[in-house]
């Protein structure tokens, strides 16, 4: 199942947003306020049944309207839903393609992966449709996670207990622990205490240990892979052959520049049937995604756009930071007030051939530049250009 096209009209900040949809990863970027979540949450809404307060009319619209083709299993569906709701306490009545929210699994922004004591190793979690419907809405449940790894790792122990692809879901849960760094591998679970074994470079650590970085990417995949155990038990799938849509909020969160750099290739090739769509803030994200995989979002005249970007088949490969700041994320400028202020005073008073007052305040440049900054060379010689004068 994939969200080929989104049309969102008069909910929350976007007036009037048309969006087509790539079939994997999609990056949702822009400024603060301008309408990545709220994508999100329309997204996930599609796959709810019942009253929300999450989303809300657009100010300046008389009703919101959604609009939304998707693909499933080769033929194409559309939906429209509409509601007026705008008071804080007001729920809008939502039903759209409830009936596939198996296939939609949503991750928010509280992906803190905390210590967990597992006193027992319960059954799996039975997954009604309505439990879907607000897990799309709400997100999933990261505190089933351990459990269910330590389940199948110990049932694994006994022959013909797990189905094949049950086994094969846990191996690749086990291969995610080397997927980020290979010098970290699964070591094995506790029987005693129920607690999961990590093996580094510094010798055999409980997984709790590991940086809140690496547990977040981990919550995210082992999350993927729990929920499609849970929600097909008539007909058991492979994780890796999912075909369904995965929503993330934030992705770069807990992740430290050069690991954000690596998420979408790692999410791709764990999921790679799956459609991706989620937002982020990170400029190092955006640098190493392919072409087509960005929706990028701007403001133009009080209203939200989808941002013209340059083709290339290499995507923002070949850019700087800066460079995807400014001319993909909208960023203004990447230089702070301080800096900014500071060197247009001292180009006033070059203008006003103040030379010694020049001179006092090249010293503060001096000390704030980066050490290898060719400005400072600059600096200088226009300095000594105008003493010479």
């Amino acid at each position: 199942m994939k969200v080929k096209k989104v049309k969102i009209e008069g909910v929350g900040g976007i007036e009037s947003l048309s969006l087509e949809l790539h079939a994997n990863m999609n990056l949702v970027c822009g400024p603060n306020g301008i309408g990545k979540t709220t994508l999100l949450e329309v997204i996930s809404h599609v796959f709810f049944n019942g009253n929300t307060q999450i989303l809300k009319r657009n100010v300046g619209a008389k009703k919101s309207v959604i609009s939304v083709d998707i693909e499933n299993n080769g033929k194409d569906e559309s939906k429209v839903i509409e509601f007026d709701t705008f008071e804080p306490e007001k729920n809008a009545s939502i039903s759209s393609f409830h009936q596939y929210a198996s296939g939609v699994i949503t991750f928010k922004t509280a992906r803190i992966f905390n210590y967990q004591t597992l006193q027992a190793v319960s059954k799996d979690i039975n997954k009604e449709q309505n439990n879907l419907w607000n897990e799309a809405k709400l997100g999933i449940n990261l505190n089933e996670i351990k459990n269910w790894f330590v389940n199948r790792y110990l049932y694994s122990a006994h022959k013909d207990v797990l189905k094949p692809e049950q086994i094969n879901n846990l191996e690749l849960a086990k291969k995610c622990f080397s997927i980020l760094d290979s010098s970290i591998t699964f070591s094995k679970v506790d029987a005693a205490t129920n607690e999961i074994l990590i093996n580094t470079t510094n010798g055999e650590i409980y997984y709790e240990y590991l940086s809140s970085g690496f547990k977040s990417i981990i919550s995210i995949l082992f999350g993927i892979i729990k929920e499609i155990e849970y929600r097909f038990t008539d007909t058991r799938i492979n994780a890796i052959d999912f075909k369904g849509i995965i929503l993330i909020d934030e992705l770069e969160l807990h992740l430290h520049p050069e690991w954000q750099g690596k998420i979408v290739d790692i999410l791709l090739e764990v999921f790679p049937n799956a459609q991706f769509i989620v937002s982020t803030h990170s400029p190092h994200i955006i640098q190493a995604a392919s072409p087509n995989q960005i929706i990028a979002l701007e403001r133009i005249e009080n209203k939200v756009v989808q941002r013209n970007l340059p083709s290339s088949s290499f995507g923002f490969k070949g850019w700087s930071i800066e460079e995807v700041l400014i001319d993909v994320m909208g960023m203004k400028d990447t230089r702070t007030e301080f800096y900014n202020e500071t060197l247009s005073k001292f180009n006033s008073l070059m203008d006003d051939e103040k030379y010694d007052e020049a001179k006092k305040l090249f010293s503060t440049i001096n000390e704030f530049l980066h050490p290898e900054n060719h400005l400072r060379k600059i600096i200088e010689i226009q300095l000594t250009g105008l003493g010479n004068d």
